[in-house]
């Protein structure tokens, strides 16, 4: 039983610029009408001289979430009932992929975290120097933090840094961007949040991993659907599955947080997905 992936990453460095193809940002969403319009404002059009794609993955919310982001001029992928954050993001992989984006970069739509970063996390990845980049908050600046979360931020980062064999400062961050090649390989095991998971599977795919300062505050609005118990009970047992799966490549394995099924092919079942707006 494997507690730690087998090697150390690969650092990153040199390699080859990205090719044609845009930045596409998505922003999970799940009940945020009051920010989700604001967050989208703050999407730059274009960074480093490329076209950005604004999505939102609006996950079942019940209320005007969808018709908010459209309005604000985002494009909406829609899904019929809330499957989870893991799966929003997903989604927002696959969608990003899709459209054949150079870079994929996705953040809150809680106003957490200011889209108006963007370049700088999607900068090394369209530079070659890496493949998946965090933003870390606490090498930039933390407007506001709950002593709690930081005490609880700090402890499973160090928990991921060790497993991970890894220099990870940051391993909730929810602004984060890939390759395009990241992007389309990128698998998550569970629908409740991806974080630790994602982080796991592609650094032992060999991507190179890298961190950039970024700014954050604490919502103001809504309520995080993280439960210190809830969170603990559902991440510990998908960490512990991400490291003890069959050798890769293999077909992805979906833990279904509403259901507890598992299911393969990596799209969670009864999810309905179209474009709301434009």
């Amino acid at each position: 039983m494997a507690v730690r992936l087998p090697a150390p990453p690969r650092p990153p460095g040199p390699g080859p610029a990205a090719g044609p193809g845009p930045v596409v940002v998505f922003l999970p969403a799940h009940d945020e009408e009051a920010t989700v319009a604001a967050v989208v404002a703050r999407v730059p059009r274009l960074v480093a001289g490329r076209r950005v794609e604004c999505l939102v993955v609006d996950d079942g919310s019940d209320d005007r979430t969808a018709e908010r982001a459209a309005g604000a001029g985002a494009t909406v992928l829609s899904s019929a009932v809330n499957r989870g954050l893991g799966a929003a993001v997903r989604r927002g992989l696959a969608a990003a992929t899709e459209r054949s984006a150079a870079a994929v970069a996705f953040c809150d739509a809680d106003r957490e975290y200011d889209p108006a970063e963007l370049e700088r996390l999607v900068a090394p990845i369209l530079e070659g120097r890496a493949d998946y980049v965090v933003g870390s908050r606490f090498a930039g600046e933390i407007r506001r933090m709950l002593p709690q979360r930081r005490l609880g931020n700090l402890a499973l980062t160090g928990l991921l840094r060790f497993v991970a064999r890894a220099p990870i400062g940051d391993g909730q961050s929810g602004f984060r961007a890939l390759s395009g090649a990241a992007a389309a390989d990128a698998e998550i095991v569970h629908d409740y949040n991806y974080a630790q998971v994602l982080t796991l599977d592609l650094l032992a795919k060999g991507y190179r991993y890298l961190e950039v300062p970024i700014g954050y505050r604490f919502r103001t609005t809504g309520r995080s659907f993280v439960r210190p118990v809830r969170y603990l009970r559902q991440v510990v047992p998908a960490v512990w599955l991400e490291l003890n799966r069959p050798p890769r490549p293999r077909p992805s394995l979906v833990l279904d947080h509403v259901g507890g099924e598992r299911l393969a092919g990596g799209r969670p079942g009864g999810v309905v997905e179209g474009a709301v707006g434009g």
